[in-house]
């Protein structure tokens, strides 16, 4: 049932506000686990709830910008490059603003520029905090894609961090990767001296509803402890279909599997945002409502 009768939308959406000023890192030193896509769904999420959102593309690869923007955007229109956030004070912050409202510090395909800052020396991690941390004084949230490694990137996304959250895939290695992960958070806080914590650990790609199945879940769930997400991301088309079209999941409700998908996955990222201590839950109750809201405001504003 939704909570909306609480909550005047518009009110909300025209209210002036001091921005929250948070950086949300998505994070696994392991590739194919489904980080950039919880990484743009999350940043649709936190947009589609109100709040002004940045996302930040520090993998080189340059997938989590190609999920907002084709390549011949970058070439198009002058934007600050995410390496540029590691190579001193930034005299201008320029972002690419997307239609859904969302701005993106970009990452141009296979760039050799961003992957090559994990050959410098862990100092450039200050430099990054320096400069990620004033950009954040104009943002409600920062979601931030972290390369598939540990490295420089990793540490000081990490350290820069008010909130962690790492997916792990179902499989057969999943409690020797989420000791990986669980490592790689606390080996980044002994180097710089700092304590860092993850607040959410996704079960991503959850084969299928099936009694086995559901046991592996529910055996890496008590693993993770109290920091699991509690609803599993199942494996399913509708994922690779809104990243094809550079759409949140949650907005394909046509079919069975659709609904499905939606629901979940719309359960997820809630419970990813009640972690966030600065989301008030009425609102994610009425995500919805406000989600709709949100979009109107956005295409209004485009056309």
């Amino acid at each position: 049932m939704s909570n909306s009768k609480k909550i005047d939308v518009t009110a909300l959406l025209n209210e002036e506000q001091t921005p929250l000023s948070k950086i949300v890192c998505i994070t696994n030193q392991k590739g194919g686990v489904g980080k950039t896509s919880h990484a743009f769904n999350f940043a649709h999420y936190l947009n589609e709830l109100g709040y002004r959102v940045l996302a930040v593309d520090l993998d080189g690869q340059g997938s989590f910008t190609e999920l907002f923007f084709v390549q011949s955007v970058l070439d198009q229109y002058v934007h600050t490059r995410a390496a540029q956030l590691f190579a001193g004070e930034l005299e201008e912050f320029i972002p690419l603003c997307h239609p859904s409202g969302i701005d993106v510090v970009a990452t141009a395909r296979n760039s050799h520029e961003l992957t090559d800052i994990d050959t410098l020396g862990i100092e450039v991690a200050e430099v990054f905090y320096q400069n990620i941390t004033k950009i954040a004084g104009n943002y409600d949230f920062l979601v931030v894609d972290t390369p598939p490694a540990p490295g420089v990137r990793t540490t000081s996304a990490c350290a820069s961090a008010d909130y962690i959250f790492a997916p792990v895939l179902l499989d057969t290695f999943a409690i020797p990767a989420l000791e990986g992960v669980l490592g790689s958070i606390q080996n980044i806080g002994e180097l710089l001296g700092i304590e860092l914590s993850i607040h959410g650990i996704l079960i991503n790609q959850v084969q299928d509803s099936s009694v086995e199945t559901m046991a592996e879940f529910r055996e890496l769930k008590s693993v993770i402890g109290k920091a699991a997400i509690n609803t599993p991301f199942r494996q399913s088309r509708v994922f690779r279909r809104a990243q094809r079209e550079g759409l949140p999941v949650w907005h394909y409700r046509h079919s069975g599997t659709e609904q499905r998908t939606s629901r979940e996955s719309r359960a997820a990222y809630g419970e990813m945002a009640g972690r966030i201590k600065e989301i008030p839950r009425k609102r994610i109750a009425a995500f919805m409502d406000i989600s709709r809201a949100v979009r109107a405001k956005h295409a209004q504003q485009e056309a």
